[in-house]
């Protein structure tokens, strides 16, 4: 038997603790007026017969993409999805379904925005659209490296690119290395300029990207009074309708006694709650967040089991009797086993139906299985070539077990069509993965190496190609970045014919990766930016405001 890894339990358990405390979370205020539900309503109404009643709008068509644009970075495009559709599509066949198809006195910012708004809403759209801001030579227009709002949108909308789009890759180039030499004396230019050369946009967790826009869109001049104000109540009524399912999930992690049993383990409720409120936020999937983040809990700390604790063959029995699922193998296992596996196999029957808790239960077995070569490759000091880790690395990056449990918590009705289409979905979940999974190598590589797991992507590239450590984390990137381009082509594919929430799950869990990972491990060891992220979307409301 292969000895268990030297931990210094009571140090474990002070790093591992949670900096949110159960009672702290049972304190938060919930509480919503009525006053205020109503006043959204009036206020929803409003925006309707303004802005999206046939009757009542005239709107410009680069009127309409800006606010349909403002719309979503305030975090409302849920609650007028059915009137942005169709404003979009009354847009794309006003002169065909091509962006290039636009004439050519429109500005740069106009149809990139556009191109951007169609891709996003599944509209069929081409790269065309950038070509005809270039000369004979195929270079852009020179009058361009000056237009801020110009190459900001071309940005912005070359990263809905397709592999095959090289088009707007050039495009890509072209808005980063002019909008980096650009010195505005706009400040509010600036602030949008730094923020989406830091991350772009569509790779943005949504929840944190509402509350950024809100705070910078109160300080402009020309802000849509009746956009500002519907924004803020909104987020400040799903804020308290998420605190209220963050008291449930701490109660049910308090209840099973995780945390206090395994002190070796992250204790990490919260953070798992965050990133499922990036996965799915909107107040109606109640159930399938609270779902979601007892699972992100669970296959957290059944990572750290397999990665900091467990002996091989404690791992080879936890492993067979996840994929088994039989209960009385509690009984070959040790303490720390017996109520993890309890734990899981509990929590998963309570959640499932006998219909498909079959298809999670083989989810939960591949991941261990995934977990547990990686476990081996650490026991054995073994760092694979980067293709083998990457085949392995997606799978253990517990995207699939995620999405695969959010697929069913979403659809009340199970039939053959609905596990028909899981299975369809086959790419959706692996480049999500894969984005998860290179996203948390940049951020935790480190540390992993530090307590002796050497097999990570950055570890990998660098030991097959001699190369240094900046040199494979760049590499990774540009990995990053062609995960991205095969997600968004699987996206819109899956788009076409049936928009299903699943869909943008997907997606979600690959943006809640960066999120998490930016500036390093913010799920493992959170810092202070981390926790001023959580502050500004789950805890502190919005307040000093005339709407208030």
């Amino acid at each position: 038997m292969v000895a268990k890894t030297p931990i210094d339990e009571c140090h474990a358990a002070v790093c591992q603790r949670s900096n949110w405390s159960h009672d702290f979370i049972e304190s938060l205020e919930t509480d919503f007026p009525i006053s205020r539900k109503a006043r959204i309503k009036e206020l929803e109404a409003k925006v309707i017969k303004t802005y999206f009643c046939n009757e009542t709008c005239s709107l410009s068509t680069m009127n309409l993409l800006e606010l349909v644009d403002d719309i979503e970075r305030l975090g409302l495009g849920y609650r007028f999805q059915n009137y942005i559709k169709e404003a979009l599509k009354n847009i794309a066949s006003r002169k065909g379904n091509s962006v290039g198809d636009e004439d050519i006195e429109h500005s740069l910012h106009e149809v990139s925005l556009k191109f951007r708004l169609l891709r996003e809403h599944d509209c069929n759209v081409s790269q065309e659209f950038a070509r005809r801001f270039k000369d004979s030579h195929g270079d852009f227009f020179g009058y361009l490296e000056t237009d801020i709002k110009g190459l900001l949108s071309l940005y912005e909308a070359s990263y809905l690119a397709f592999e095959e789009e090289r088009d707007l890759y050039d495009a890509r180039y072209f808005a980063t290395e002019h909008l980096l030499k650009l010195n505005s004396q706009d400040k509010c230019a600036f602030r949008h300029v730094n923020h989406a050369l830091e991350l772009p946009l569509y790779r943005r967790m949504q929840r944190v990207e509402a509350r950024w826009y809100i705070d910078g869109y109160a300080k402009q001049k020309d802000a849509n009074l009746l956009l500002l104000e519907l924004a803020i109540l909104d987020f400040n009524m799903i804020q308290a309708s998420l605190k209220r399912d963050l008291q449930e999930v701490s109660k049910w992690w308090k209840d099973i006694g995780l945390a206090n049993k395994l002190s070796f383990a992250r204790d990490r409720i919260l953070e798992c709650f965050f990133w499922m409120v990036g996965v799915v936020f909107e107040p109606q999937y109640h159930s399938c967040r609270v779902g979601l983040t007892k699972v992100c809990s669970l296959i957290t700390i059944i990572d750290d089991i397999y990665d900091v604790y467990g002996t091989l063959d404690e791992l080879e029995i936890f492993t067979n009797a996840v994929q088994s699922w039989d209960i009385t193998a509690v009984k070959h296992m040790p303490k720390y086993l017996q109520v993890t596996f309890l734990a899981l196999y509990n929590t998963i029957n309570e959640m499932g139906s006998k219909f498909y808790i079959p298809i999670l239960v083989k989810e939960w077995g591949e991941l261990c299985k995934a977990f547990l070569l990686e476990a081996k490759w650490m026991h054995s000091k073994c760092i694979p070539t980067l293709e083998t880790y990457l085949d392995n690395a997606w799978c253990s990056a517990s995207g699939v077990v995620l999405l695969t449990h959010g697929y069913f918590l979403i659809h009340e009705e199970i039939s053959e069509d609905t596990i028909q289409f899981l299975k369809m979905s086959h790419d959706l979940m692996k480049w999500s993965s894969m984005i998860f999974r290179l996203c948390n190598d940049l951020g935790t590589s480190s540390a992993e190496i530090e307590r002796g797991e050497l097999a990570n992507a950055i570890s990998c590239y660098m030991l097959e190609n001699d190369v240094c450590d900046e040199v494979a984390r760049e590499y990774v990137q540009s990995l990053i970045d062609e995960a991205w381009m095969k997600l968004t082509k699987a996206w819109v594919t899956s788009c076409q014919g049936s928009k299903d929430c699943f869909i943008d799950m997907a997606i979600n869990l690959a943006r809640s990766s960066h999120c998490a990972y930016q500036y390093g491990d913010g799920h493992g060891a959170p810092d202070a930016r981390v926790k001023d992220q959580v502050l500004s979307v789950l805890i502190k409301p919005i307040e000093n405001l005339v709407f208030l």
